[in-house]
């Protein structure tokens, strides 16, 4: 971005999480019936699951603490890999910044059932924006980080298949991350090539076509014209194959401490499996996490994981208790919360440096102050 452009204002959020009209009541009927069928499966489950909670005592406290240790590197892997996107983006932000942004933007995309993630995108997009990043380059930044985890994910899903002698996995593993690398290549290629990108446009504005007729003039805005926008603003998006190198290798990191993160899980509870099997039993539960309708896959993902992990050999109360331990880590509750009083404190702290700067006497100022005052009135 050469930051000389006027960039016309983008187009507000909605205030509200719900669309109006038949959509938003479909959305309520969806969010209330994924809650009461999360709510009865936890229920259902209530037996098995105090026989995990009972475990926990017995947890071995040392892969405990290895294990939260994974799942914050997984976290911090993940906010490398958005904030070397963005900032070819233009924006200038921290570690810190994009972590704070990041785990809020987490905690609302598992809260929220069916529009969560959409309510966390524009939550995001909103904080990068105020950091300097165009909304149009944002997305395609976001856009493309998502692109690379699934490749990502589906690299170590197949490597997982493969050597535990499942070929039939491993291909499907194989052709699911050909297909992902296809979309990042189309990305990355849009930003570089100007003609490759016209011709994304043209795409584009077919499917759009093609979607309104099908849908009797539906989305009735100018999708079209919006895609066009974010795409030709995108194209000032400077992104080198260094930060393609870099961007990717925090993608792999971010999936790779996550299965140490279930490792480490599977030692605190004194089981020992082999790094074949616990490679299946994640991507088994990271499979089932990207396919459920529920928050964070509360109820589906545990059941998979535990069955996966019967499956193997590991007693039931092992097992559950792996399988919580997991996922509350997993869950970056502890991080999200942890991040999110942090940013609010900064935040507040400086918001109030202007007001107790202005609160100190003259000639209570350091001399470097008082030179710097003289040098603004004259």
């Amino acid at each position: 971005m050469t930051g000389t452009r006027t960039q016309p204002a983008p187009p507000e959020a909605h205030s509200g999480m719900l669309r109006r009209g038949w959509v938003g009541v479909a959305q309520l009927v969806a969010i209330a019936v994924i809650v009461i069928g999360a709510a009865a499966a936890i229920y259902g489950e209530r037996a098995t699951l105090r026989q995990g909670l009972d475990f926990f005592p017995h947890l071995r406290g040392g892969w405990v603490l290895a294990a939260a240790g994974a799942e914050l590197l997984s976290m911090m892997a993940f906010g490398q890999l958005e904030r070397v996107l963005l900032q070819a983006a233009g924006a200038r932000l921290t570690l810190r910044s994009v972590l704070a942004t990041a785990s809020n933007a987490n905690a609302i995309a598992i809260s929220v059932p069916v529009a969560g993630s959409g309510i966390a995108t524009a939550y995001a997009i909103r904080d990068f924006r105020r950091a300097g990043a165009d909304v149009g380059q944002a997305s395609v930044a976001l856009t493309l980080a998502g692109a690379l985890s699934t490749v990502a994910f589906a690299i170590l899903a197949a490597l997982g298949a493969a050597l535990s002698g499942n070929t039939a996995a491993a291909l499907l593993g194989l052709a699911g991350s050909l297909a992902c690398a296809g979309v990042a290549v189309a990305l990355v290629m849009s930003l570089r090539f100007p003609r490759f990108r016209a011709r994304l446009i043209t795409l584009a504005n077919r499917a759009v076509r093609i979607v309104r007729r099908a849908t009797r003039g539906r989305p009735r805005r100018d999708v079209a014209a919006q895609i066009s926008s974010a795409l030709e603003r995108a194209g000032d998006l400077r992104l080198s194959s260094l930060a393609l190198a870099q961007a990717f290798a925090y993608a792999l990191v971010n999936w790779a401490a996550d299965i140490c993160c279930l490792a480490c899980a599977v030692h605190a509870v004194g089981a020992a499996l082999p790094v074949t099997k616990i490679l299946l039993i994640w991507s088994a539960g990271a499979g089932a996490a990207s396919l459920s309708p529920v928050p964070g896959g509360i109820g589906i993902v545990d059941i998979v994981l535990i069955a996966a992990f019967a499956g193997v050999g590991v007693h039931t109360a092992a097992a559950v208790a792996a399988t919580l331990l997991y996922r509350l880590l997993s869950f970056k509750i502890c991080g999200t919360m942890a991040w999110f009083v942090y940013h609010s404190w900064q935040q507040r702290r400086a918001a109030a440096a202007p007001a107790r700067a202005s609160a100190v006497p003259q000639y209570l100022r350091r001399p470097r102050d008082c030179q710097h005052s003289k040098k603004t009135v004259t």
